[in-house]
């Protein structure tokens, strides 16, 4: 049965409140002009923060250390969060995994940020040559559900193995950091294979070291692609006997997720003991049946083969919908479908044929489809 939150009485009075006598939800979002003046890049909507430092992991990754200013409520390790900035005049979202433990936010009051630079990106080197110690960003408050050390809840999981690639260190990172400091630091169980594509691309090297020291149950494996190559189950060292109580934790760049959990079904480690997170949409193959995507308003139409996302379609066409995180949490590329059928790429849930508001980042074409673009 799904729950429905309904906010706090005071709450809907207020907003009512300030609807009636201005055109926002609350009077902090009317005077948001005002207050920008005095606070620079404020928003009443997210969570004022101030930088504490930018530091350099690698020759392509860097550490966002940053201090909220306002509420805001780190739970558990493995959470990403929404970072706003102002760039060139334009508001500008990305998400990213907190690579600090929640019991370092409580001790420090800040978070860690590890960001991977995108050889093309528009943002990611841009914030590291353009954001200082001091500066002003905006938060949304953290979420997600990959969480390594608070699922699964089934008691009959006694062993956990975390498989990282590049990047994809950040929520172990975070997860290690937080057991440390846990009651059950004793007695959790863990593998953590970090895969790198050379020697000197371990990022966090001593603090993982360490942190497998202190830990009595667990073990850090550092697998070094240029030596030994891609992951392969050999490298696991996990008896059959054992996988029925074995949970598995891949995070890293699509490819090699895709490559870890096909290879881990053919030996035999069941889906639902495989937890497993995307850096965006989870990536879609082709089928070779080709349909008609018609954006309406701009009067043009491309087909595809449903291997990749509307937006990127619109966007191979020129059209510039609008459009943020690019993977399904801010809704900001909400579109209206005229007809046609997509799937959901994060839920795999098909839509019906009919109107209906849809995400273009992670919908895709099941058939022939008319958008209101």
């Amino acid at each position: 049965m799904s729950t429905v939150e309904i906010a706090p009485k005071t709450t809907r009075i207020s907003q009512w409140f300030a609807r009636s006598l201005t055109t926002h939800n609350s009077f902090a979002a009317f005077f948001e002009p005002l207050i920008q003046w005095i606070k620079p890049n404020w928003r009443a909507d997210r969570c004022y923060t101030r930088v504490v430092s930018v530091r350099y992991e690698s020759s392509d990754m860097y550490t966002l250390q940053l201090k909220p200013l306002q509420s805001f409520s780190h739970e558990f390790a493995g959470q990403y969060v929404e970072l706003i900035i102002q760039k060139d005049g334009a508001w500008v979202s990305r998400y990213f995994t907190i690579s600090s433990s929640p019991e370092f936010f409580r001790e420090t009051g800040t978070i860690e940020l590890s960001i991977a630079i995108q050889a093309n990106g528009r943002i990611t080197p841009w914030l590291m040559k353009n954001l200082n110690k001091g500066d002003m960003v905006n938060l949304g408050q953290p979420m997600g559900d990959f969480l390594p050390l608070n699922i699964p809840r089934d008691k009959s999981v006694s062993r956990k193995v975390f498989i990282a690639g590049g990047s994809g260190i950040t929520p172990f990172r975070s997860s290690l950091q937080s057991l440390m400091q846990s009651d059950e630091r004793d007695t959790q169980e863990i593998e953590l294979f970090y895969y790198a594509r050379s020697e000197e691309h371990f990022l966090f090297r001593e603090e993982l070291q360490r942190c497998a020291y202190l830990l009595p149950k667990a073990h850090v494996h550092f697998m070094d692609s240029e030596k030994i190559g891609f992951f392969d189950y050999t490298h696991l060292q996990v008896e059959n006997k054992h996988q029925t109580d074995t949970a598995f934790f891949v995070c890293g760049p699509p490819a090699m997720i895709q490559h870890v959990r096909s290879t881990l079904n053919t030996h035999g480690v069941k889906k639902e003991n495989i937890y497993y997170e995307f850096f965006g949409p989870e990536p879609l193959e082709a089928d070779g049946q080709a349909r008609a995507v018609l954006f309406q308003r701009a009067k043009l139409q491309a087909n595809t083969e449903g291997n990749e996302s509307l937006l990127e379609l619109a966007e191979k066409q020129e059209l510039k919908p609008v459009s943020g995180c690019r993977i399904g949490v801010c809704h900001q590329c909400i579109c209206k479908k005229q007809s046609g059928r997509v799937r959901n790429i994060k839920t795999g849930e098909i839509s019906d044929s009919g109107q209906q508001e849809i995400q273009l980042c992670i919908s895709t074409a099941v058939d022939d489809v008319v958008l209101d673009l």
